[in-house]
């Protein structure tokens, strides 16, 4: 079960890996834009799968629709108890 700790436990570094991931970047393109080595990028992607149990398949796919999901459904949150103020990131908190 994917549960709000796994999701606090994220590392500013690996917060900013999933910013680039759910814009639609490669690890190339990531590793660009982070100036870090793209088996750095790898690596980071390796510790959120262990961390939210994804195993097999397309594991890239599969934690990007976990975390727009996520993102989609705190933006809903966010909107429902302050409709002025739904504008920040969902991983900023």
């Amino acid at each position: 079960m994917f549960t709000e700790e796994k999701f606090s436990q994220m590392e500013p570094r690996e917060r900013q890996v999933i910013e680039l991931l759910l814009q639609g970047c490669d690890n190339s393109e990531i590793a660009k834009d982070l100036n870090i080595a793209e088996r750095t990028v790898k690596a980071h992607f390796n510790r959120l799968f262990l961390r939210f149990g994804i195993k097999g398949g397309i594991k890239r796919v599969k934690l990007a629709t976990l975390l727009y999901r996520r993102q989609l459904w705190l933006e809903k949150q966010q909107t429902a108890a302050d409709p002025a103020n739904a504008n920040s990131s969902s991983f900023d908190a």
